[in-house]
Order: structure tokens, then C-alpha cells, then sequence
């Protein structure tokens, strides 16, 4: 399988085959090597709701012990 790079704007485009089951909005963080070889590295999906953010949690948060002094504490002038 061949593709072409085309330009688009300022951009240069290479569009990817639909067989490569690539998911429409995923995010890639592309690299090229000093041989012009070119990989794209899928990257973790931001959680975009607060559903997703805290589908796993169960439980009461825990104030960290080098934070629990921080509701009272005063700045310092």
C-alpha cells in the first residue's frame, strides 16, 4: 500500500487507509527519523467528561499529609 503526501494550507497531508482501522479523532504524536522514516504514536485519550474522569473511584478522598495544613495555614508577607 502507497500513499501520497499532498498540501493542504500549510500543512502537508497523507491520507491513511480506511483497512488500517484507524479511529476518526484519535491523536498522534508523529516523529521522523534521520532516514525520513516517519511513526505515529497513538497518545492516551483525554477523559472529556467528568464521568469518565472518576469512572473508578469509590471512595472519600484523603487529604495528602503535606497538604492538610493548607486550610489554615496564612501567607506569609
Amino acid at each position: 500500500m502507497t500513499v501520497k503526501a499532498r498540501i493542504q494550507g500549510n500543512t502537508a497531508v497523507a491520507t491513511l487507509p480506511k483497512s488500517l482501522n484507524v479511529k476518526p479523532g484519535t491523536l498522534y504524536n508523529p516523529k521522523i527519523n534521520s532516514k525520513g522514516v516517519i511513526t505515529f504514536t497513538p497518545t492516551k485519550n483525554a477523559l472529556n467528561t467528568i464521568e469518565k474522569l472518576f469512572k473508578d473511584w469509590h471512595g472519600n478522598y484523603q487529604t495528602p499529609d503535606d497538604l492538610k495544613d493548607w486550610d489554615t495555614i496564612k501567607p506569609v508577607d
